[in-house]
């Protein structure tokens, strides 16, 4: 696997994320700027081949996930990323351990 491919959560939500702090006049929370750093963070832990890495990829989609059960009255659901990260980071991590013990 390519090691780039640890970073596909984490290069759009970066972009997306530059996009609304910077060029609009939308508030960002400094949540999300940690979110971001999580996501960043088990990208390199993972390319580094830490498997436990995807801890923190994990822990953002549990964020996620709870955030999208709680009824706020938002029209986006966010545990409809947050289960698609969880399965991704138990791969990867799963995948990176596997290649470790080889």
């Amino acid at each position: 696997m390519k090691k780039i491919i640890y970073f596909l959560p984490a290069i759009p939500f970066t972009i997306i994320l530059v996009y609304f702090s910077f060029l609009t006049s939308i508030k960002t929370t400094p949540v999300v700027w940690i979110i971001d750093i999580l996501l960043i963070l088990s990208g390199l832990l993972l390319c580094k081949n830490k498997w436990w890495g995807c801890f923190f990829g994990v822990i953002v989609g549990g964020i996620l996930v709870y955030m999208g059960l709680k009824e706020t009255g938002q029209i986006f659901k966010e545990y409809l990323i947050g289960f698609p990260l969880i399965i991704f980071y138990a791969v990867s991590g799963i995948y990176v351990a596997n290649k470790v013990r080889r």
